[in-house]
C-alpha cells in the first residue's frame, strides 16, 4: 500500500466526476444516437445502393480479417480445392463511411452476405526452431512451414433489412 502512495505521489490528483459535470448538463443535452431514423437512412442507402464501398470483418480459420471486395487474404489451411466458392458466415462487423453494424458477437446472416472463392493452397515462410545447451555439445535445429489457404474475397453484399 505504501508503495502504491509513493507511485502516485508525484501524479496530479483528478477531480470527482461531480464536479466536472452539472445534472442540468445532462439533461439539456441532445441523444446522440436516434435509432428510428438512422435506420432508416442505412436502408435507404442500401436499397438505392447509395451506400458507398462497404468493408466488414470476419472471422476464419480462428483469425479476424477485415476485408472489402476485391480483397485477398491469406488464412490457415482450410479444407478446400482451389476454385471453390465459399460463404463467409460469421461477420462480425458491416460499416460504410455512413454507418455501421456492430454484432453481438455475430451479425445475422440475412444482414450481410460475405463470398469469396479459393485461389490455392500454399506453404509458408519456413520457421526455424533452434534448441542449444551450452557447455553440453546439444544443438538441435529444426523448422516447420504453415499450411495457408489464399481466399478473393468477390463481393460484401449488405441487405436492406435492418431493424
Amino acid at each position: 500500500m505504501n508503495f502504491l502512495r509513493r507511485s502516485l505521489a508525484g501524479l496530479p490528483r483528478c477531480r470527482a466526476a461531480s464536479t466536472l459535470m452539472d445534472s442540468t448538463e445532462v439533461i439539456a443535452a441532445k441523444p446522440l444516437f436516434l435509432p428510428g431514423r438512422n435506420i432508416e437512412k442505412a436502408n435507404n442507402a442500401i436499397a438505392t445502393g447509395t451506400a458507398g464501398r462497404s468493408f466488414c470483418v470476419i472471422q476464419a480459420s480462428g483469425r479476424q480479417y477485415k476485408i472489402t471486395s476485391g480483397d485477398v487474404i491469406v488464412a490457415k489451411r482450410m479444407q478446400c480445392a482451389p476454385g471453390t466458392n465459399m460463404v463467409f458466415n460469421k461477420v462480425l462487423l458491416a460499416a460504410t463511411k455512413d454507418f455501421t453494424l456492430i454484432g453481438t458477437p455475430l451479425l445475422n446472416p440475412s444482414l450481410v452476405r460475405v463470398t469469396g472463392t479459393v485461389i490455392e493452397q500454399v506453404h509458408g515462410a519456413k520457421k526455424i526452431a533452434f534448441k542449444f545447451k551450452k557447455r553440453k555439445r546439444y544443438k538441435r535445429t529444426y523448422g516447420c512451414r504453415d499450411h495457408l489457404t489464399v481466399v478473393r474475397i468477390n463481393d460484401v453484399l449488405l441487405k436492406p433489412n435492418i431493424e
